[in-house]
């Protein structure tokens, strides 16, 4: 036993003399090949952009007019703890190219043509954009855009509208006017009396950041206050409104609320019922361009013009005619747009760099015909706007230049 002991114990004093084995130095080549270096991202972000990213007439769109948005659609992303997907990423490429080649080609046809857009209108559509936004910069920042950024989509716009207003593609004729006003004629029939009118809303209280969220109910004194408070405004712009001279449609632009704003307060042509019982009593008691005193509902304080007044039955051209000739308008702008940009990019000379350097698009699938009950395959579906079925409702709101802030694929709020 005292010889097993012994050797027991020499056996571990060997072994704790014995210097440990280090262990493996991983080789940094090797790390490379696993992990991106410091301060560089994997995949689409590392920075492959094209430089020039294309070039029209000669003309460059450099990585840095590109970048200047899509690192902001990007930081929509990583902002919210996430990587952009590849889908995304490659939509945001293809889209924000597609916007800047087409900004570039009618930059390029307006100088040739001498079409000046209209810096007013521009004025007034940066200020209209503004009206209800307390932070500007995070608005920006949740469009992923930049005060640049958004100025240019305006101008293309702009200078869209110049051009087929030079060719002539926006004119509306009488003739067309009269023969909408047949088709659409039916849909304005009632049984009821009815008024066209607008409205100057006047709110009461201060209004919440986020409508949306539950707001402290206010004490009976504030309520007194805000209410004596925004009779006061409102009786102030009745004396406005009332004066012989007055635009009612500027000053609705100026001190109204809500969605008619921007329309110079026109609520368009309705029926009694259509209304709060406060506001119909008001509108119905109108002649045609008298203006109401201030009239309490529950959704503020109104001052009231009335446009028209329509007995019952059809309702008479003339009381359509200025909304049907803007909605043919608007449909000549919407299918001119259309063609007028299919018209520029043939016309000019254009090296789109990244369309190379996309690749396939990763949600393209291959869709097999899908067989009718009969076996046979069936066709493709019939464009929207086909002779067999109305247009719809979009055949009648204006457009804006392709490849704009709408056309993007954005991260969910």
């Amino acid at each position: 036993m005292r010889r097993i002991a012994s050797l027991v114990v020499t056996a571990l004093c060997l072994s704790a003399c014995v210097e440990p084995p280090k262990p493996q130095q991983a080789d940094p080549k090797d790390l490379e090949k696993i992990q991106p270096a410091d301060g560089a991202k994997a995949g689409k972000e590392s920075g492959d952009v094209p430089d020039p990213v294309a070039t029209i007439n000669d003309k460059a769109i450099t990585a840095a007019d590109f970048r200047a948005i899509y690192d902001l659609k990007v930081k929509k992303y990583s902002d919210r703890g996430r990587e952009i997907p590849a889908s995304a990423d490659r939509r945001y490429r293809k889209s924000i190219t597609d916007r800047l080649i087409y900004q570039e080609v009618l930059r390029q046809e307006a100088a040739a043509r001498g079409a000046e857009y209209d810096k007013a209108a521009l004025a007034e559509r940066e200020e209209q954009q503004r009206r209800g936004i307390k932070d500007w910069e995070k608005h920006l920042q949740r469009r992923g855009e930049t005060e640049q950024s958004l100025r240019d989509m305006y101008i293309a716009e702009l200078q869209e509208l110049k051009l087929l207003e030079i060719d002539g593609k926006l004119t509306v004729t009488d003739q067309e006017v009269d023969e909408e006003y047949e088709k659409v004629k039916p849909n304005y029939h009632s049984d009821k009396e009815r008024v066209h009118a607008a409205h100057i809303l006047v709110p009461i209280g201060p209004q919440p950041a986020n409508p949306h969220e539950p707001q402290a109910e206010p004490s009976e004194s504030d309520k007194a206050k805000w209410k004596e408070e925004a009779m006061a405004k409102a009786e102030e712009i009745y004396k406005l409104a009332s004066a012989p001279d007055a635009d009612f449609a500027v000053l609705a632009k100026e001190h109204s609320i809500g969605p008619s704003a921007d329309k110079g307060g026109d609520l368009g042509i309705f029926t009694k019922d259509r209304m709060v019982e406060e506001f119909s009593a008001a509108a119905f008691k109108l002649k045609p361009g008298e203006v109401s005193k201030p009239v309490e509902t529950k959704f503020g304080i109104h001052i009231i013009k009335c446009l028209g007044k329509y007995p019952a039955g059809d309702l008479p051209k003339d009381a359509l005619a200025e909304q049907l000739r803007e909605r043919l308008r608007q449909r000549k702008l919407h299918q001119g747009r259309r063609e007028l940009k299919e018209a520029l990019l043939e016309k000019y000379k254009i090296d789109n760099k990244m369309e190379a350097s996309l690749g396939p698009d990763p949600r393209a699938r291959a869709r097999r015909p899908r067989p009718d009950k009969a076996g046979d395959e069936k066709g493709p579906v019939a464009p929207a706007g086909d002779a067999k079925s109305p247009p719809g409702p979009s055949a009648d709101k204006p457009g804006t230049p392709e490849g704009g802030p709408e056309d993007e694929a954005e991260p969910a709020e």
